[in-house]
């Protein structure tokens, strides 16, 4: 059996390249060399034991890369050997009735610790050099598109999916609240629906990054009670949409009520720790809020985040901190956990 790197958690804060099996590709697959490959918040949990996994475990969701070879029921029409592709694996089942309708993100079955990609250990396998991959599985990228850039198309396709379930609607007074990448990401969707965007940020050094991206309306919330703030930046009215993007159950309850009557509250961060919040019902019926969460992402989601960064139509490389390969993870992953730090790449193969 012929062998590959992969970067394996083997215990909090332990992680370390390994020698594995390459995988064996079935008829209905497609092996992929990994190029690139995202550090995500969820290997930062895992890595710091916050997101309990069971160990080893192969983390990785956040990757692109080239097809090295093709199954025999393969349609050589659609795929070939060389196509550069984007990976959007994680651990939906495909045979659940929320797979079988499109909603492979809502998936009954999905754990992140499911064995995918033929690699014979738990986990995404986005940081191991070879992934077998399902056709269903893999989205083609622009020649023109970095595999960097490109392997930050499933962030941004669970913040597609975000932003479709607010509906947001041209002048709509939209608040985004972190500015983190997700939240920026949010940022830069909800702008290019015709929305105007309100961010709450308390970190200096990413107001100023926004700002350089074009979003002058900023608020500290250390500084200025944001809920009074954004009533007084919409003329007594509220935001008509809110994205809390920040893991702060309190943060939550003041999203709530920082929303315009008939106002969309998208609850997107996970929360750590989950502590219940206090929210009015009555205010929710009489105000008519519509209070709702969005996590991961659908197919097409998938194909509509890859729409635009093959279109230019989103640029992510400001988001891009660093690139590190394989061999200088723990290095990679020291800088991912910088609260001031994007994402850093690393770079599976060359």
């Amino acid at each position: 059996m012929k062998k590959m790197k992969a970067a394996v958690f083997t215990d909090v804060k332990q992680l370390k390249v390994e020698s594995i099996d390459k995988p064996v590709i079935k008829s209905d697959e497609v092996l992929v060399k990994i190029k690139s490959c995202a550090l995500c918040t969820w290997e930062q949990r895992v890595f710091t034991g916050m997101n309990r996994v069971q160990f080893p475990f192969i983390g990785g969701h956040e990757e692109s890369g080239l097809i090295v070879d093709i199954g025999d029921d393969i349609d050589s029409n659609l795929w070939s050997i060389g196509d550069r592709v984007v990976v959007g694996l994680l651990t939906s089942c495909g045979h659940c009735e929320n797979c079988r309708t499109g909603h492979e993100g809502s998936c009954t079955n999905f754990s992140y610790e499911n064995k995918v990609g033929g690699l014979g250990i738990r986990g995404m396998g986005g940081l191991a050099e070879y992934l077998a991959v399902p056709v269903t599985k893999i989205f083609p990228m622009a020649d023109s598109l970095s595999y960097e850039e490109a392997s930050l198309t499933e962030p941004l396709s669970c913040v597609v999916h975000s932003v479709d379930t607010a509906n947001i609607e041209l002048g709509d007074n939209v608040v985004v609240i972190g500015a983190g990448i997700m939240g920026a990401f949010h940022a830069l969707l909800a702008r290019q629906r015709g929305a105007r965007v309100i961010i709450s940020e308390p970190n200096l050094v990413r107001r100023k990054f926004m700002a350089r991206l074009g979003f002058p309306e900023l608020v500290n919330p250390d500084e200025n009670e944001p809920i009074m703030e954004i009533k007084k930046m919409t003329s007594g009215k509220g935001a008509d949409v809110v994205f809390d993007t920040l893991p702060i159950s309190p943060v939550a309850e003041q999203a709530v009520k920082m929303a315009a009557i008939r106002g969309r509250v998208i609850l997107y961060s996970s929360f750590h720790p989950d502590t219940p919040i206090e929210i009015s019902p009555h205010t929710l019926h009489r105000r008519m809020t519509k209070l709702m969460g969005s996590a991961n992402s659908d197919s097409s989601d998938f194909f509509k985040a890859i729409k635009l960064l093959n279109n230019r139509d989103i640029d992510v490389d400001p988001f891009i901190a660093g690139a590190v390969p394989i061999d200088e993870i723990e290095s990679g992953m020291e800088q991912a956990l910088n609260p001031e730090t994007y994402r850093i790449i690393v770079r599976m193969s060359e």
